[in-house]
């Protein structure tokens, strides 16, 4: 649900575009650097010492603050209102991420740790999948006259459907969550995770580098998707959100599953996420390559299943990866500074890097498609240089990690 509401500026972007009058790079700072501006300080601050305090009313709250904030962005009536919206949902889904895969990490059995966390990354990528199909629906449905009473605006009262849900989400996170104890004290805060950090340039700077590329070429990719497919295949608004939506109902899941998998089998061989990384991005890049030319949904459709399946694995390797970098004690704070990180580097560059490429290099109903390819490319180039120069740094840290828990 968190990322449901989080897609909604991705779904409604050719609205947005037309009823504010904005440019790809308006469009682009809305979907990514005004969610990350607080979504990153918050994210420190809850990795620091978020898992410290009781589990039910921080996520319970943390999702009614966001869903207040979407509510708001549906109602606003300036792009400023707009930007002010996006910056309280990413201040309030900060609490949420670190919290929750810090109660995941600590319960999975070593040897399915990856699995466990594919299973979350999943669901983030499944909600991007339910906004799009959700939100065409709702927005097919209400431009036909459904409701009157939000006037000529009909994604708004799209937008206000979707969070309908999230009230039963605070409820089950307030009630099922109830009693459990936040993490013990001798947990470590962030300024180790710093240290560790930058005392190990070699096995965690290179893994963060590459991490930091893929989610740009992955946040780039779900930015734009809906629009592309509006623009180079001609589809409406509605009809380009089912289109990309069924798509990453299918190729979402199966990239992360299959990803985890692997990363399960490569760490108890003993290897690291370099190869599994490496190929997601390939099939990523075919994919973008094959979207920059396409017309017809058919051949949309294949380009997107391969940038989701192949980027979803590449993102579920990344965080899989940097799991047995860190002690247990660690963990928490090591993932919200990498989830900090990777969010600058994605949402905060990603889509807003592409709308500018498209506005100033690109034009016609595929300059969109082509910006995207030429980000996609770049960043994977730099992905894997980053993870084959730290391959043999990770597996080192690695065995470090294991001999000093085990010692």
């Amino acid at each position: 649900m968190a990322f449901v509401d989080r897609a909604v500026p991705s779904v409604y972007a050719p609205a947005l575009k037309a009823q504010f009058h904005l440019t790809d790079t308006q469009l682009g700072a809305l979907q990514g650097p005004a969610f990350v501006a607080l979504y990153v300080a918050a994210t420190l601050l809850a990795g620091h010492r978020g898992h410290r305090l009781p589990p039910a009313p921080l996520l319970a709250g943390a999702a009614a603050l966001w869903t207040a904030a979407t509510v708001a962005l549906a109602f606003a009536s300036t792009y400023e209102g707009l930007l002010a919206a996006r910056l309280v949902l990413g201040l309030a889904q900060a609490a949420f991420a670190p919290a929750a895969l810090a109660l995941i990490v600590a319960a999975a059995p070593p040897e399915r740790l990856s699995r466990w966390v594919s299973m979350f990354t999943s669901g983030s990528s499944m909600g991007r999948s339910g906004a799009l199909l959700a939100g065409g629906l709702a927005l097919g449905a209400f431009s036909g006259g459904l409701l009157s009473a939000f006037g000529h605006a009909p994604w708004r009262a799209a937008i206000v459907l979707l969070t309908l849900p999230n009230l039963l989400l605070v409820a089950l996170l307030a009630w099922r969550l109830r009693g459990l104890r936040p993490s013990a004290s001798d947990d470590q805060g962030l300024g180790r995770a710093i240290a560790r950090l930058a005392a190990r340039p070699a096995g965690l700077g290179l893994h963060f580098l590459a991490s930091g590329c893929v989610i740009l070429a992955v946040q780039a990719a779900a930015a734009w998707a809906p629009s592309i497919v509006n623009r180079a295949c001609g589809l409406p608004p509605a009809a380009s959100a089912l289109l990309a939506g069924a798509v990453v109902l299918v190729a979402a899941p199966s990239g992360h599953l299959a990803a985890g998998w692997l990363m399960d089998r490569r760490l108890r061989a003993g290897g690291g996420p370099a190869l599994v990384l490496a190929g997601g991005l390939a099939l990523a890049v075919l994919g973008a390559l094959l979207l920059a030319g396409a017309s017809t949904p058919a051949v949309a459709a294949a380009a997107l299943f391969l940038i989701t399946a192949g980027g979803g694995g590449a993102a579920l390797a990344a965080l899989a990866g940097l799991q047995p970098l860190s002690p247990a004690g660690l963990r928490p704070p090591m993932n919200g500074l990498y989830l900090a990180f990777v969010t600058v580097a994605g949402l905060g560059f990603g889509p807003l890097l592409t709308g500018e490429v498209s506005d100033r290099l690109f034009a016609g109903p595929h300059g969109l498609a082509m910006a995207l390819a030429l980000v996609t490319t770049l960043a994977a180039a730099f992905a894997a240089l980053a993870a084959a120069l730290g391959a043999s740094p990770w597996r080192r840290l690695a065995r470090e990690t294991l001999r000093a828990a085990n010692a």
